[in-house]
């Protein structure tokens, strides 16, 4: 048998406490995560996620993976993927005929998701007050003129988009991506709803732009007190009006 030079490596026996080691500190900061592509079922999934959370789609809407695909300009196996991911997570429900329904959002459930709201919006207010740039701010008075413009128009699409819009330009602004995933989760269950906030909400001298024009100012002051206040008063207001249309 050939001797083992001095110096030399020797080879690792299979199973050996060497080779159940974790890999040294060197070559992980050699080597980098590989990054996978966004197929068109992640794409398909984000779509339906964002319409869900912006209220494009209403309460008790079918979907049937035929109208996702066209919609979208996929094939019917992105669709499928999509519709199964999110009624896999309860977002969307099982329908009869291959059908995917838009749920039907209780009053309980409406208020528990409103408890968290409060105090995850809150936080998340408190914390992005004084992180928002002089541009994040410009971008958010823009947004707030045209949710003006939007709310006269009674467009109540442009209105929730820009509504969800202009709050997460505050949420973001905290830099917390977990705490951000958690406020669209909520979001994504309630954005349904809000169709139905119009056009029986509707009012001349639009409350709730009063309360992002709190929020502005706060921002501008960098007050996050203020901000918080604004934030989870535009809230309750909603709520108050929200909870009285929606089912038991």
């Amino acid at each position: 048998m050939r001797r083992a030079i001095q110096g030399e490596a020797q080879p690792i026996e299979a199973g050996s406490a060497a080779e159940r080691q974790p890999p040294q500190r060197a070559l992980t900061a050699r080597l980098r995560p590989v990054n996978r592509p966004e197929t068109l079922g992640d794409q398909a999934y984000r779509s339906l996620r964002t319409a869900l959370r912006r209220g494009a789609l209403s309460p008790g809407e079918r979907l049937t993976t035929r109208e996702i695909a066209a919609t979208l300009g996929v094939s019917l196996t992105p669709a499928r993927e999509a519709l199964n991911r999110l009624v896999a997570e309860r977002v969307l429900e099982q329908g009869p005929d291959r059908t995917v329904i838009v749920p039907i959002l209780t009053r309980d459930r409406y208020e528990e998701l409103c408890v968290i709201r409060l105090n995850l919006e809150g936080l998340a207010a408190e914390i992005g007050c004084t992180k928002m740039t002089a541009a994040q701010l410009a971008r958010m008075e823009a947004l707030y003129t045209a949710h003006g413009e939007a709310y006269r128009r009674r467009a109540t699409k442009d209105a929730l988009r820009l509504n969800e819009d202009f709050h997460f330009m505050i949420y973001g602004a905290a830099g917390m991506p977990s705490l951000l995933q958690i406020l669209e989760t909520l979001w994504l269950q309630v954005g349904p709803s809000m169709n139905l906030l119009f056009p029986v909400s509707y009012d001349a001298g639009w409350k709730g732009g009063r309360h992002h024009a709190a929020m502005l100012e706060a921002i501008r002051r960098r007050d996050p007190k203020a901000l918080v206040r604004a934030v989870q008063r535009d809230l309750e207001d909603g709520r108050a009006v929200l909870k009285r249309l929606l089912p038991e």
